[in-house]
């Protein structure tokens, strides 16, 4: 089962006048294995009468780094067509930071 709830929202005042309407949901689902609770992201677009949308379901079990994540997302007025690069850019910094981190240490 997959629930959405919409954490964050913006609107971007465009250069021809028109309003953007972005909504950053959090998605928490229920992994049938172990019943374990994990989390993804919704980006929704409105403008024009039309909706566009791209979620990644899967992220991370941790509810708190998710919600990070959508902060930055409505931060930066990420649209759903860049959602997928830009969380695969996150990642490869998340994943920069713990090899540094493990070169400081020595390991």
């Amino acid at each position: 089962m997959k629930e959405a709830k919409v954490l964050f929202s913006n609107d971007v005042l465009l250069e021809n006048e028109k309003v953007m309407k972005l909504d950053y949901s959090l998605i928490e689902s229920i992994s049938e294995t172990d019943k374990s609770p994990y989390y993804g992201v919704r980006v929704t677009k409105y403008l024009d009468g039309q909706i566009e949308t791209d979620e990644v379901a899967g992220l991370s079990a941790s509810r708190e780094k998710v919600v990070g994540i959508l902060k930055k997302l409505c931060e930066y007025e990420v649209t759903p067509i860049s959602l997928v690069e830009i969380l695969d850019c996150i990642q490869t910094m998340e994943d920069m930071d713990i090899l540094d981190e493990l070169i400081m240490q020595g390991v």
